[in-house]
């Protein structure tokens, strides 16, 4: 298992080991293409996700996409903000 979903509802997974661009990884019965690196226990993208997509984590709402964020994308503080501590608006 290289992508572990926490919640049915989330929409995005987290990696379970340090993903490399390009590779393929497996999310329950699909894979999909990894589009950046993304490190162990990082976020990465289940789904395409236009600017300001609220982000489930455990299904519940961590923060929205401040970019747009494809299938396969390394989700972190590049293209998301916080709805849980102090920041900017998105």
């Amino acid at each position: 298992m290289q992508l572990l979903i926490l919640d049915s509802r989330d929409n995005i997974a987290i990696a379970t080991r340090d993903l490399r661009s390009g590779q393929t990884a497996a999310i329950g019965d699909h894979t999909i293409t990894v589009r950046d690196d993304v490190p162990r226990g990082h976020k990465i993208a289940q789904l395409a996700m236009p600017a300001g997509t609220d982000v489930l984590r455990y299904g519940e709402v961590i923060g929205a996409t401040t970019t747009r964020v494809d299938i396969g994308e390394h989700v972190h503080v590049h293209n998301l903000i916080s709805k849980r501590i102090p920041g900017r608006a998105v």
